[in-house]
């Protein structure tokens, strides 16, 4: 994390581009605590690149979804915490240049990750020839989030899990969820919450999170998965 490696070849084949001018590409991994020229503008313009390219792919992916799914599934797409994890699938702590007590850590931040992919994108963006940039862009993202792109149905009912189930429940049953914490456990650096969902007399299979508000997130989404299975809830 001090420095930036001489050969940023192999990053370059990670994101799938070859910049014309190295120095962007440098400056896209460069984090704001170095105390010099770094990748907060570029991080910028990136953010609104990913929102133009990540529209037009669910546009042409799901071009049965309404207004509303497109703009909460973009919303995932684009969150801190996708970007993260692309982050940190590419690897970008090899190549991530920090200061201060950022070089010191073990581990960078996870929303640091996040911010590089943002500043990269807008590196391309900057680099790449005007009447290809777009397209460019937009198939770098495309292999990026390709397995985000295809999990988003899934991904989107887990996340509204306790809304779904709420609704059964009120419409079924006339009652709302109740979750109840069944064990616990603490560890030095963490936390773990099992928690399972009752409605009415009716117990659903407990689920683990790293909070409470996770776990019972997890144990809806384990409600909803017995309730699909038995034909109780469309899927």
């Amino acid at each position: 994390m001090a420095g930036i490696p001489l050969a940023l070849r192999h990053l370059e084949d990670l994101i799938g581009y070859r910049f014309r001018d190295r120095s962007l590409l440098e400056l896209a991994l460069t984090h704001a605590s170095i105390e010099e020229e770094h990748n907060e503008r570029l991080e910028f313009l990136g953010d609104a690149v990913l929102d133009l390219v990540v529209s037009a792919l669910l546009f042409e992916t799901y071009p049965d979804a309404r207004e509303g799914r497109l703009t909460e599934w973009k919303s995932l797409l684009v969150s801190r915490a996708t970007l993260s994890r692309l982050g940190e699938r590419l690897g970008l702590d090899r190549w991530i240049r920090s200061g201060g007590n950022l070089e010191k850590r073990h581990s960078l931040p996870r929303s640091v990750y996040g911010n590089a992919v943002e500043a990269l994108l807008g590196a391309v963006y900057q680099d790449c020839p005007s009447e290809s940039v777009i397209p460019v862009c937009r198939t770098m993202v495309a292999h990026w989030l390709h397995h985000d792109l295809a999990a988003l149905p899934e991904n989107h009912a887990r996340m509204q899990a306790k809304q779904t189930l709420q609704n059964w429940a009120q419409t079924e049953r006339g009652s709302i969820p109740v979750f109840h914490l069944t064990d616990f456990h603490e560890h030095p650096e963490t936390q773990a919450f099992q928690v399972s969902a009752e409605v009415g007399h009716r117990s659903f299979p407990p689920a683990w999170g790293a909070s409470k508000k996770e776990a019972e997130r997890r144990a809806a989404w384990e409600a909803v998965l017995e309730l699909r299975a038995e034909g109780s809830l469309a899927g």
